[in-house]
């Protein structure tokens, strides 16, 4: 495996999910609310930690009870944070992310308190042990020296950037990396919509650099720089998307991952494949964990879903198989439970998606199965209408450790239907 360091921004993401996106001046109820990290090379190295990578994070980390939450998080995810700058004073970046659960489109509101990692915080890194180095464009004229230090220091080590969007001074950065990522809204803020005319253009800014710009539901491009020769990489059509939060992350994790665990060739086609495949997978589900199912099925065990997935009163499908959710996490009147995601009516899905499963009834919610509209008790499974009665839905044992919900054969101290404290 890799050693790599990343270099950017640690934030906290406040993720409230709303139904559809709210009109100017209207008020709406969100229908879950989640906290978690963030911040592009962050989300990338902890995709990258789930294929076993060494992984070391170079940010600014402040000491106030947010950049404390941000700290513990990275580090329970075996990201090393000792390359990082810790201070005393400011607020822990944050952004405030309204996800819309019709269509998983997303819209971000950015506080910044806190200065930029700087070249002075970068100098004192020991770069010797690392195998890759991967910045965001971010503070450029500090970057560029970065990187322009590094490629000094060892010019076999490689060397990626991400460009997602307009910086001052930006054009500073192209000569050193040997592989740029560039986001589909950099190139229309460049006037492009055509993104191999955009990959044209770019080659004559970085002649050196494997060129890869990912476009959405497209897919990505890439350009190999010994010939300018343009290739697309397809995407396959996803339908719902659930979450588009960190995709592009995804994919430069995806691509870094392939890449670095290949024979190194001048063809990198089958590395932006598994970005773009991993990133799809990624858009199919809420949050980043488990993206490796590989290694989720042969290591250590990865929990279902963390408490703040879900609202008061939800339902979330977990665990897909196929891209079929195969458990059903459920939350009503501070408890959980969990059930296999099988109707017993004729063995089908009740939903096939991760949201879709609970229906208001007038003494509260029940389950609903989506294909013959059989309703079970959300809190023992039975079936209380529609064509299956005196069944009930399997369940399956749960518990819970910290803010997360594992399966009880997942830990050393299971507890059936856990209850949730009043302050859930």
């Amino acid at each position: 495996m890799a050693a790599i360091l990343g270099i950017g921004i640690a934030t906290l993401d406040i993720i409230n999910e709303v139904t559809q996106f709210p009109a100017e001046d209207s008020e709406q109820r969100a229908q879950a609310q989640r906290k978690r990290t963030g911040g592009n090379v962050c989300n990338t190295l902890s995709v990258l930690r789930q294929f076993e990578h060494h992984c070391a994070l170079a940010a600014v980390l402040t000491s106030d009870a947010d950049g404390v939450f941000i700290q513990e998080k990275i580090t329970q995810r075996g990201i090393d944070v000792s390359p990082s700058h810790k201070i005393g004073f400011g607020h822990a970046p944050t952004s405030y992310i309204t996800l819309n659960r019709r269509n998983g489109s997303r819209t971000i509101v950015h506080y910044r308190d806190a200065p930029e990692f700087d070249l002075s915080a970068f100098l004192s890194i020991d770069l010797t042990p690392f195998d890759w180095l991967h910045f965001e464009a971010r503070h450029c004229m500090d970057t560029a020296a970065m990187l322009a230090f590094a490629r000094s220091m060892n010019p076999a080590q490689t060397l990626s950037l991400e460009i997602e969007k307009e910086r001052p001074h930006l054009e500073q950065l192209f000569s050193f990396p040997d592989v740029i990522f560039f986001s589909r809204a950099f190139a229309q803020g460049r006037n492009f919509t055509d993104p191999q005319a955009f990959l044209t253009a770019a080659h004559h800014w970085a002649p050196q650099a494997v060129l890869i710009l990912a476009w959405g539901a497209a897919g990505a491009y890439w350009l190999a720089p010994s010939n300018g020769r343009i290739h697309a990489i397809e995407s396959q059509i996803i339908d719902p998307v659930v979450d588009t939060i960190g995709a592009g992350d995804t994919l430069i994790a995806g691509v870094i991952h392939a890449r670095s665990s290949q024979r190194a060739t001048d063809d990198w086609s089958p590395a932006v494949r598994f970005g773009v495949r991993l990133a799809e997978r990624k858009i199919q589900q809420i949050g980043l964990d488990n993206l490796n199912t590989e290694a989720t099925q042969t290591a250590k065990a990865q929990p279902l879903c963390h408490l703040d997935d879900l609202g008061a009163a939800d339902a979330l499908g977990v665990r897909p198989v196929n891209g079929i959710p195969s458990i059903i996490v459920v939350r009503t009147n501070k408890t959980l439970q969990a059930y296999r995601n099988i109707c017993p009516h004729n063995g089908s899905p009740l939903s096939k998606t991760q949201r879709g499963y609970l229906i208001d009834k007038p003494d509260g919610v029940a389950l609903r199965c989506a294909v013959h509209n059989a309703h079970f008790d959300s809190q023992s499974g039975a079936c209380t209408q529609g064509p299956c009665p005196g069944t009930h839905l399997q369940t399956v044992p749960i518990c819970i450790k910290g803010d997360a919900v594992f399966l009880a054969s997942d830990s050393a101290e299971p507890e059936n239907n856990p209850s949730l404290a009043p302050s859930s």
